[in-house]
C-alpha cells in the first residue's frame, strides 16, 4: 500500500470514530488545524474522566513516509491544565508510582505547557486493512480512557494535597 493510501484509509477512519464518538453522545470532532501537513486529530470530551470538567482525548496517527512498515496511533488524554507549583515534586513522585504500575501508556506533566497529560501509542504493520486498524485504534481509546479513568483523580489528589504519596502506594497495593 503507498502512503497516499495509507492515508486515505487512517482519515476515514478517524472520520468514522468521529461519528462512533456522537454516536455515543460523547461530543468529538476533527480539529481545525492551519497546516495542510499536520496530521488530523481527533477531538473528544470525555465527561466521564477527571470529576466536573472531564478531560480531552486527542487522537491521531504519527506522519509516515513511503518506506514505513508500521504506522502508529496516538492517544493524547488531557487530564489537568492547572497544577498548584507547590505540589509538582509529589505529582512527579506520584507519576513514577503509577506509570510503574499501569500496563500500557504513560502519565506525564508538561511544564512548558502546565497540563498532566495520558499517552498510548500502539504500533500497526501498514499491511493491516482498515477493519484491523479501526479495532487497534478502539482498543487504544479503550485502553487510555480505562487506565486514565482509574488514576486521574488520585495524580489530581495529589496536585491539590488531598492525597499523600503514602496513599498512592496503598491504592497501587504497595507498602506506606
Amino acid at each position: 500500500m503507498n502512503i497516499k493510501e495509507v492515508v486515505t484509509m487512517r482519515d476515514e477512519l478517524l472520520d468514522r470514530m468521529v461519528e462512533d464518538f456522537r454516536a455515543a453522545y460523547i461530543a468529538a470532532g476533527v480539529a481545525e488545524i492551519d497546516d495542510a501537513d499536520a496530521p488530523k486529530i481527533v477531538r473528544a470530551i470525555l465527561d466521564d474522566i477527571g470529576g466536573d470538567e472531564g478531560v480531552i482525548g486527542e487522537y491521531y496517527f504519527t506522519p509516515s513516509s513511503e518506506d514505513d512498515e508500521i504506522m502508529i496511533f496516538n492517544a493524547i488524554l488531557t487530564l489537568s491544565e492547572t497544577l498548584p507549583d507547590d505540589n509538582l515534586a509529589a505529582v512527579y513522585e506520584a507519576m513514577s508510582y503509577i506509570n510503574f504500575a499501569v500496563p500500557v501508556g504513560s502519565f506525564a506533566y508538561d511544564k512548558d505547557h502546565s497540563f498532566v497529560g495520558y499517552r498510548l501509542s500502539v504500533s500497526m504493520p501498514t499491511s493491516f486493512d482498515s477493519e484491523a486498524v479501526y479495532s487497534l485504534m478502539n482498543i487504544a481509546v479503550g485502553n487510555s480512557v480505562s487506565v486514565a479513568e482509574t488514576y486521574t483523580d488520585v495524580l489530581i489528589g495529589v496536585a491539590t494535597g488531598t492525597v499523600s504519596i503514602d496513599e498512592v502506594k496503598h491504592i497501587l497495593g504497595g507498602k506506606e
